[in-house]
């Protein structure tokens, strides 16, 4: 089964685990209220009758990519086509975990059955966008 998700959302990165002065661990408002952002709008676009992906089922990622907006200091000729982003945030570590951490319970009960990533970029476009297209067998 294909599950294609599109989110219009700004990619926020995960950062590293923050410690309080009694040296608890704690994770960031930032990032609690951006993965539940993102999970709002993924309840909204989930399928009708949709169950979530149980644990031990293998989920390939197809294509994950990460759209962010051009700045305002880009001259709009040279907003043409895709243009990769080379700058922060960190693909692999930091934009991966607070999207995929978020979608953990809601699309699939463990994200360490993600066998595969394929398709993984980030580039400029005209609005700030997430598209997830994952595979599985129901």
């Amino acid at each position: 089964m294909i599950l294609k998700l599109e989110l219009n959302i700004r990619p926020t990165p995960h950062q590293s685990v923050r410690f309080t002065r009694a040296g608890r661990t704690f994770k960031p408002k930032k990032i609690m209220d951006y993965q539940s952002y993102v999970r709002k709008l993924v309840e909204e676009q989930l399928p009708a009758g949709f169950s979530i992906i149980p644990a031990g089922v293998p989920i390939f990622i197809r294509q994950l990519s990460y759209q962010y907006e051009w700045s305002s200091a880009t001259p709009k000729k040279r907003r043409i086509g895709k243009v990769y982003k080379p700058t922060k945030p960190d693909l692999q570590d930091n934009l991966n975990k607070a999207f995929l951490d978020a979608l953990e319970g809601l699309v699939y009960e463990q994200d360490q059955n993600i066998v595969s990533i394929n398709g993984l970029e980030k580039y400029y476009g005209d609005g700030d966008k997430i598209t997830l297209i994952l595979e599985y067998d129901a």
